[in-house]
C-alpha cells in the first residue's frame, strides 16, 4: 500500500466540523510561499483513518490562481464539491486532503462530518452589560446566521476604511513620486551644468597648461640667446687684443722703417682711429648687450606668449644669424688685417714690398671702414626692431596680464558657483534620500495594508461563505419540512376521506338499525297503550314530552370538525336509546400510522424548531423561509394537534365519541415547551410567554405577526 507523506504546507481555512449532505460545499485553502501550483494538483475527501491517495471518496482539480505563483505572499485558492458526490450523512470522519501532482499529500483539514442540519443548534449566546452600571448583565440568544452577518457588515466596513486608507496612501504615494521626479530633473539640470563648468573649467587648464609650455620654451630661447650674446662679446674682445697687437706691430714697423714714418704715424693714427672706432663700437656693443639683457628680463616677464611670439623670437633668431655672419665677415677682414702686418713686417727689408702693402692697408681699412659703416647701420636696424619687439612685448604682456585677471575672475567665480551647487547637490541628494526613505516606508505601510487587506478579505470571504452555506443549510431544511408537511396534508387529506367515508358507513348502519328500533318500539308502544288507555301519564312523561315524538337523525361528525356542539343534550330516556357504535380502524390506517408514529413526531419537532428560528431571525431569511405562510402560520403550526396525540387518541379518533373530543384549532401550544394555553387566551399571553424563553426584558425584539 501506498504510503502518505504529510506536509503541513497548505493551510485549509474555517473547516466546519459539520457539513450538510445535500449542498455542496466549498474548501478554502491558502499556498504557502515559494510553491508552485499545477493543473495536476488535486483535493480529495478522504476518511480520516485512510492511509493511500487511492482510498480517496471524491476529488476535484485544483485551480490556478489568477496572478500566477509568488515567492513572497500566500495564495488563497478555493475548490467546490458538487452535492452529488458528497458521502452520506452519518458518523464517519473525513478530512480534506491536497495531493500534489506527484502524488504526494501536502497538507490536511482538521476532521468533519455530514449530519443533518438542526437549527436550534446554530443560535449563540451572547452576554451584554448593562448600561446603568447595576452588576445585571442582559444574556441574548441570537442566531448564528445574524451573528455572522453583523461580522460581516463590520469587517466590509473595516475593509472600505482601508480601502479609503490606502486610495490616501496611494495618492500621497503619486505625489512624492511626483515630487522625486521634479527634484531629479532639477538635479539632472544641475548636473548639466556642473558638466559644462567643468569642461570650460578643463578647458582654462589646458590653455593655462600651453601658456606655461610657452612661457618654458620662450625661458629656453632666452637662455640660448644669452649664450650666444655672450659668445658674440668673446669675440669681440678677441678681435680688439688682435687690433693691439696689429698696432704695437705697426709701431715696430715705424721703428724700423724710419723712411715710412710719416706714412707709418699717419696708419699709426689711422689706427688708433679705427681702435676709437672699435671701442665705439665696443660700447654700442655693450648697450646692444643691456638691452639684450632688457629685453631677456622683459621676456622673463612675457612667459605666456602665443603663436605671434613665437614667430617674432623666429625673426629674432634670424636677425641673430645676420649679426653672427657680419662678424664672421668682420674677422674675415681682420685675418686680411693680419695678412697686411705681415706684409708690414715683410717690409722692413723691401721698402718697396712695405710701401705696396700699405697701399694694401689702406684699401682692407677703406675696406674695414666701409664694413664698420655697414655694421652701425646694422646695429641701427637691430636697435629699432628691439625696440618694436619691446613695444609688441610690452602690448602682449599686458593683454596677458589682463586675461590672466579675467581668468582668475572668471575661476573664482565658477569655483563658488560650483560650491553653491554642490552645496545644492548635497542637500537635494539629502532630501531625495529622506523622500526615498519615506518613500520606503510608505511602501512598506502598504504592504502591510495590503496583507491585511487580504486577510480581511479571505476572512470576509469563508465568512460569507459560510454564511451562505448556512443559509442554504435553513433553506435546504426548511424545503425538507414543507415537503414533509405537504405529506403530512396529503395523508391527513387522506385521513379526511376515508373517515367521511366511515360516517357515511356509520349513518347507514345506524340507520338501519335506528329503523329496526322504531319498528320494535311501535310494536312494544301499540302494546303498552292497548294495556294503559285509561291511565294518567307518568312523571317521566310530563317531565320530558319530547319522548311521545319521533328521535331526530343523528347528524354526522367528524374528528376534524371545529363546530362545537350548541344544542341542549337530549334526555335520558333519549340517551338511553341512543346508539353508540365502536368500530375499529382499517388494517391499511392502522399499518401506515405505526410506520409513520415516530417519525411524524420528529419531523414535527423539527418543522417547528425550523419555523421558530426563522420567526426569530426576522428580516430576509424570515422571509425566505417562511414564502407560503400567512399571518397565522406560525399559530396554526403552533396550536395544532401533534402527530402523538393524534396517535394516541387512535386512528381516526375512533377511540371516543368525536364530539367529546376538544377542537385542534381552539387549543395554542407554546413551540419550544409544548405548554398548551385555552382557547380564550389572547394573543399577547403567548407572546409574552414565548419571549421569556429567550429574553429577560420587557422589550419585544422579535414581533409575530
Amino acid at each position: 500500500m501506498e504510503e502518505v507523506k504529510t506536509h503541513s504546507s497548505v493551510a485549509f481555512l474555517n473547516v466546519a466540523p459539520n457539513y450538510v449532505p445535500h449542498t455542496k460545499v466549498e474548501c478554502h485553502y491558502n499556498l504557502p510561499p515559494g510553491m508552485k501550483p499545477s493543473a495536476r494538483d488535486w483535493i480529495g475527501i478522504f476518511k480520516v483513518e485512510a492511509s493511500s491517495v487511492r482510498d480517496y471518496y471524491t476529488f476535484v482539480w485544483c485551480t490556478l490562481p489568477d496572478g500566477g505563483s509568488s515567492s513572497g505572499a500566500l495564495l488563497h485558492c478555493s475548490v467546490q464539491f458538487q452535492a452529488s458526490y458528497l458521502p452520506k450523512p452519518g458518523h464517519q470522519q473525513y478530512q480534506f486532503r491536497y495531493v500534489d501532482r506527484r502524488g504526494e499529500v501536502r497538507g490536511q483539514s482538521s476532521p468533519f462530518q455530514f449530519s443533518e442540519p438542526r437549527p436550534m443548534d446554530e443560535l449563540v449566546t451572547l452576554e451584554e452589560a448593562s448600561d446603568d452600571g447595576g452588576g445585571t448583565d442582559m444574556l441574548l440568544v441570537v442566531p448564528k446566521a445574524t451573528l455572522l452577518e453583523t461580522q460581516l457588515e463590520a469587517s466590509r466596513q473595516e475593509q472600505g476604511a482601508l480601502l479609503k486608507e490606502s486610495c490616501r496612501l496611494k495618492d500621497e504615494v503619486q505625489e512624492l513620486r511626483s515630487r522625486v521626479d521634479e527634484l531629479e530633473a532639477a538635479l539632472s539640470s544641475l548636473r548639466d551644468e556642473h558638466t559644462k563648468l567643468a569642461g570650460q573649467y578643463k578647458e582654462l587648464s589646458n590653455s593655462y597648461e600651453e601658456v606655461s609650455k610657452q612661457k618654458e620654451t620662450l625661458s629656453l630661447q632666452e637662455t640660448e640667446h644669452l649664450a650666444r650674446v655672450r659668445e658674440l662679446e668673446g669675440d669681440i674682445q678677441a678681435m680688439g687684443e688682435k687690433v693691439l697687437q696689429r698696432e704695437t706691430e705697426l709701431d715696430r714697423v715705424k721703428d724700423t722703417v724710419k723712411s715710412l714714418l710719416r706714412e707709418q704715424e699717419q696708419i699709426h693714427n689711422q689706427l688708433r682711429e679705427e681702435n676709437a672706432e672699435k671701442e665705439q663700437y665696443q660700447v654700442k656693443l655693450q648697450a646692444s648687450e643691456e638691452e639684450s639683457r632688457n629685453l631677456a628680463s622683459d621676456l622673463l616677464e612675457a612667459k605666456t606668449l602665443h603663436g605671434e611670439k613665437v614667430s617674432q623670437t623666429l625673426l629674432l633668431k634670424e636677425d641673430i644669424t645676420k649679426l653672427q655672419q657680419k662678424l664672421a665677415a668682420a674677422n674675415r677682414r681682420t685675418a686680411q688685417m693680419e695678412a697686411v702686418c705681415e706684409q708690414l713686417r715683410s717690409t722692413q727689408d723691401i721698402l718697396a714690398a712695405s710701401q705696396q702693402k700699405v697701399a694694401l692697408l689702406g684699401e682692407e681699412l677703406a675696406s674695414v671702414a666701409s664694413i664698420r659703416d655697414r655694421t652701425i647701420s646694422d646695429l641701427h636696424k637691430s636697435r629699432l626692431e628691439a625696440a618694436e619687439i619691446n613695444i609688441k612685448l610690452a602690448d602682449m604682456t599686458l593683454k596677458w596680464k589682463e586675461g590672466k585677471g579675467q581668468w582668475w575672475k572668471e575661476k573664482t567665480t565658477l569655483l563658488q558657483n560650483m560650491e553653491v551647487e554642490k552645496d545644492k547637490i548635497l542637500k537635494l541628494s539629502a532630501e531625495v534620500l529622506r523622500l526615498e526613505k519615506s518613500l520606503q516606508e510608505e511602501r512598506a505601510q502598504c504592504q502591510v495594508l495590503r496583507m491585511e487587506l487580504a486577510q480581511e478579505r479571505d476572512s470576509s470571504l469563508v465568512q460569507v461563505s459560510e454564511s451562505r452555506r448556512e443559509l442554504r443549510e435553513l433553506r435546504a431544511a426548511l424545503h425538507v419540512a414543507q415537503k414533509e408537511k405537504e405529506h403530512l396534508k396529503a395523508e391527513k387529506q387522506e385521513l379526511l376521506t376515508y373517515i367521511r367515508r366511515l360516517e357515511e358507513r356509520l349513518e347507514k348502519v345506524a340507520d338501519e338499525k335506528w329503523s329496526e328500533s322504531v319498528l320494535d318500539d311501535e310494536e312494544d308502544t301499540a302494546q303498552n297503550a292497548h294495556d294503559s288507555l285509561d291511565s294518567p301519564l307518568s312523571d317521566s312523561e310530563d317531565e320530558c314530552p319530547e319522548d311521545m315524538r319521533l328521535p331526530a337523525q343523528l347528524g354526522s361528525y367528524s374528528l376534524c370538525d371545529n363546530r362545537a356542539a350548541t344544542t341542549t343534550p337530549p334526555c335520558t330516556r333519549e340517551l338511553a336509546h341512543a346508539v353508540v357504535i365502536s368500530q375499529p380502524a382499517p388494517i391499511a390506517g392502522q399499518i401506515k400510522q405505526t410506520t409513520e408514529d415516530s417519525s411524524s413526531d420528529s419531523e414535527a419537532e423539527d418543522e417547528k424548531a425550523v419555523l421558530m428560528a426563522a420567526v426569530q431571525s426576522g428580516g430576509e431569511e424570515a422571509s425566505l423561509l417562511l414564502p407560503e405562510l400567512g399571518n397565522g402560520g406560525f399559530y396554526e403550526v403552533a396550536s395544532g394537534l401533534t402527530a402523538r396525540q393524534m396517535s394516541e387518541s387512535g386512528p381516526c379518533g375512533m377511540g371516543a365519541s368525536p364530539l367529546d373530543l376538544p377542537s385542534p384549532s381552539l387549543w395554542k401550544e407554546c413551540p419550544i415547551c409544548h405548554e398548551r394555553f385555552p382557547p380564550e387566551s389572547d394573543k399577547e399571553t403567548l407572546d409574552t410567554h414565548v419571549d421569556g424563553h429567550f429574553f429577560f426584558n420587557t422589550h419585544d425584539p422579535f414581533p409575530f405577526e
